[in-house]
């Protein structure tokens, strides 16, 4: 019998990077999976993302409610996935978002877990720094900086696939009782819903052709979830804030360099485009007039936040993706549309991601400066055929991950169902 699959994700939906990460996980499942029964069991959804799941997915069922630590649902529908359900599996993120969930899991229900494709920083937010620093800090860390909880989580897991490789770096140093800590790619990579009516709507309001423009997606250092959600700011978000102030002009400059080098060299448009809500506002602020004035007509701004399927179906038909978001060049990539990505310091780990599978522009350092975004970028255009085989077998790379990263959510599964058997119980119900 095919197995059932839970999983756990769909964290936040101001966030299309976020939104990707369920849709790619249960395209991966689906297709290296065939029959399975899928279950989302999302912490939050809108009524936009419902939309997407029931045209994209309709043979997922979705189920709501919230795992008690006695391992009691709060829903029966919840409920009724769990006693179905043969392994749990935590979508991509960039922490252990519910480890709590896993944990309940396991202690109700004796059944496996995993994770699939995950970022762990245990640095950030105290210490920043680039990919390099924090490569070299995690080394000496040790089991001490993590909470009880996210070591018996990571201690229990069937499977922790990281999606960049310093967190595995620093699993690795953990000694886990885990069997499996592998590089395992985002599930973005997977992501594949498309959105071509809206995207073609966008493409003629901007006059964007395609192959012919460029996307450009900007980000502050620390995302102010305080005014996304109508939330009086804290101390900390006041902090945060102020430092935002203090480098905003200097990261947002970095992209407008890139802009003003691209649209002289080709003469081609430019459209700026929000990976989180907030960011259609600082595009609106800081792209515009202070562009040279034969710039200037090139460049457009998306002025409202888009659906994950339109941004990557306006990505797919870019000529390239520059963006200090992380999530929106792996959009890009599942397109074969090749991507830069610029890192901010205030980042976390997951941007060794690029590096780790080979993607065509890459990862560069804010902190070196604009000429490293506009050389990336360069090497793009001046070999275009060039960067989109390689995006293709980064593409690749990425889908044969995925596919062994599957295999081990199935064989978790079916040791299961063999473990039932063998005790003379139904697979699918509760061992009680």
């Amino acid at each position: 019998m095919s197995p059932t699959i839970l999983l756990r994700s769909s964290w936040q939906t101001v966030n299309i990077g976020d939104v990707a990460h369920s849709p790619g996980a249960l395209r991966a499942l689906s297709r290296y999976a065939p029959g399975s029964r899928l279950i989302l069991w999302p912490i939050h959804l809108d009524e936009r993302e419902r939309s997407m799941f029931a045209r994209a997915f309709p043979e997922v069922e979705i189920v709501h409610g919230e795992l008690l630590p006695d391992g009691t649902a709060t829903t029966p529908e919840l409920t009724a996935a769990i006693e179905a359900a043969d392994v749990l599996v935590h979508g991509s993120a960039p922490s252990l978002v519910r480890a709590e969930d896993m944990i309940s899991w396991a202690q109700a229900t004796g059944k496996p877990y995993g994770f699939f494709g995950v970022s762990l920083d245990p640095l950030n937010p105290v210490f920043t720094g680039t990919l390099d620093e924090l490569e070299t800090m995690v080394r000496s860390l040790g089991r001490g900086v993590l909470d009880a909880q996210d070591l018996e989580a990571l201690d229990g897991a069937a499977f922790i696939y990281c999606r960049d490789s310093i967190t595995e770096l620093f699993l690795r140093t953990l000694d886990l009782r885990s069997p499996v800590v592998e590089f395992g790619p985002d599930a973005t990579f997977a992501f594949d819903v498309t959105d071509e009516e809206s995207a073609a709507e966008i493409k003629r309001t901007h006059g964007l052709h395609d192959g012919e423009y460029l996307c450009v997606v900007p980000r502050v250092r620390w995302t102010p979830y305080f005014e996304m959600r109508g939330e009086r700011p804290t101390v900390q978000d006041i902090r945060r804030t102020a430092y935002n102030a203090l480098w905003v002009d200097h990261d947002l400059g970095v992209l407008a360099a890139t802009i003003v080098d691209y649209v002289r060299r080709t003469g081609h448009q430019v459209l700026v485009v929000p990976e989180m809500a907030y960011a259609v506002g600082l595009a609106e602020a800081h792209f515009g007039d202070a562009l040279p004035s034969d710039v200037r007509p090139y460049v457009q701004v998306l002025p409202r936040f888009w659906s994950a399927p339109e941004a990557l179906t306006v990505y797919r038909d870019a000529e390239a993706v520059v963006s200090i978001e992380c999530h929106s060049p792996l959009m890009a990539i599942s397109q074969n549309t090749p991507a830069v990505y610029v890192r901010q310091p205030t980042d976390t780990v997951k941007g060794r991601m690029y590096d780790d599978v080979g993607a065509a522009g890459g990862s560069v350092e804010i902190s070196d400066g604009p000429l490293a975004a506009l050389t990336a970028l360069r090497r793009i255009l001046d070999d275009p055929s060039g960067a989109r085989a390689k995006t293709a077998a980064t593409r690749e790379r990425a889908q044969e991950r995925l596919r062994a990263m599957v295999g081990r959510v199935i064989s978790c599964a079916g040791d299961r169902r063999a473990d039932l058997i063998g005790a003379g119980h139904e697979p699918g119900a509760s061992p009680g």
